[in-house]
């Protein structure tokens, strides 16, 4: 089968940040004997009409993509207009280097309002993967747009998005494997990591393992909000070690090595998280609770708990390290859970199978409006 030609495009699309880390990941894994994989993407620039910096080009994301078979393509922006509906690029050469009679399929990662240069690609087929709620248009050459919980989903489609043209697809994480880990005998060891934010602290997990710490348990902290070691302090924690911040993948998973437990929390909830992701590859059952977002809760589903309060967390917890049958039961289904839903090589199966169906429904579209201008 002759391959497809797969365009992955986006604004500051070599930084580190989420988004661009998602397109990375299924471009760098998505399979070269099916696909040629171009990545247009430029460095960042300002923004006119707010003060907000967009990561830029991280040389090791360069580096990472490169050497998965990827053709990176780099184009210029000056700036980036947010006064104007599609965010429209500002001095760019990006028509100069793009043609979309070139590809099968165009992946974008954004959104979900019409945006600049995708409102002006009006044959080529694109699948669009959106990374918030609350926006959506329907474009006719959209072949799928691709949300990453039922409860983003729903939002979408209740800002106007067509539920037949949307799907259901985890963000794709890549997770080593590691022998190592910290060493705590005869302990039962819960743990938490997330990033040094004080607007996502979440005082629940800590109260909960308060009132249950006792010589047989560790909790175990690895990054997260100063406010979390201020918390520990004045709960009287002592079975505890933070652990910095880090973006070092083999230290992540050598902590995550170290648990019995994932007892996760976060103050706005999450919609599809990698810290359970990669907790679930561990086989780790997590034990959280309800928030403003809950696709977190979709995650977990029966591999763990998901509670109202932190007196319900207490009892999770315990119920854990207690009940062995259901702690095992726990793990055998969180395995199964990631195998099937989470695992990266599942997840790129599931673009593989919509880049190929995409990249077959390729047509001419003649009647569409002009938004923008090249």
């Amino acid at each position: 089968m002759k391959k497809k030609k797969v365009a992955f495009v986006k604004f500051g699309g070599m930084a580190i940040g989420g988004t661009e880390k998602v397109l990375q990941t299924i471009a760098a894994n998505i399979s070269k004997d099916k696909f040629e994989v171009d990545y247009y993407y430029c460095d960042a620039a300002p923004y006119i009409g707010s003060d907000w910096k967009h990561p830029n080009t991280d040389q090791s994301r360069v580096e990472y993509t490169r050497s998965h078979g990827v053709n990176l393509i780099k184009f210029n922006v000056g700036f980036k207009n947010v006064l104007t509906p599609t965010h429209e690029w500002v001095e760019t050469d990006f028509w100069e280097k793009f043609n979309e009679d070139d590809y099968d399929l165009v992946v974008t990662g954004r959104s979900g309002h019409p945006e600049y240069p995708f409102c002006l690609m009006h044959k080529v087929p694109i699948i669009d993967t959106i990374h918030l709620a609350g926006m959506a248009e329907n474009k006719p050459n959209t072949y799928k747009t691709v949300l990453i919980s039922e409860e983003q989903r729903e939002r979408w489609i209740s800002a106007g998005g067509d539920r037949n043209k949307s799907t259901i697809i985890a963000n794709p994480v890549y997770c080593p494997k590691v022998e190592s880990q910290y060493s705590y005998p005869n302990k039962f060891v819960f743990g938490l990591h997330q990033r040094d934010n004080d607007e996502i602290f979440c005082p629940i997990p800590l109260e909960a393992y308060s009132k249950i710490e006792s010589d047989l348990t560790m909790f175990l902290f690895l990054g997260g909000s100063k406010l979390y070691q201020e918390q520990a302090k004045t709960l009287g924690i002592k079975n505890i070690k933070f652990l910095p911040t880090t973006p070092d993948l083999m230290e992540i998973h050598t902590f995550l090595n170290s648990l019995d437990v994932y007892a996760h929390g976060r103050a706005d909830g999450e919609q599809c998280s990698t810290a359970i992701i990669e907790a679930m590859s561990h086989g780790l059952p997590v034990v959280s609770h309800f928030a403003p977002s809950n696709g977190h809760v979709e995650q977990i589903a029966d591999t763990g708990r998901v509670v109202e309060n932190t007196n319900d967390y207490k009892i999770a917890l315990l119920e854990m390290m207690n009940n062995k049958e259901y702690y095992d039961n726990c793990v055998i289904k969180t395995k199964q859970r990631y195998s099937s839903e989470y695992s990266l090589s599942s997840i790129i199966e599931r673009y593989s199978s919509l880049f190929v169906e995409a990249s077959l429904s390729k047509t001419p579209l003649n009647n569409h409006t002009t938004t923008g201008v090249k």
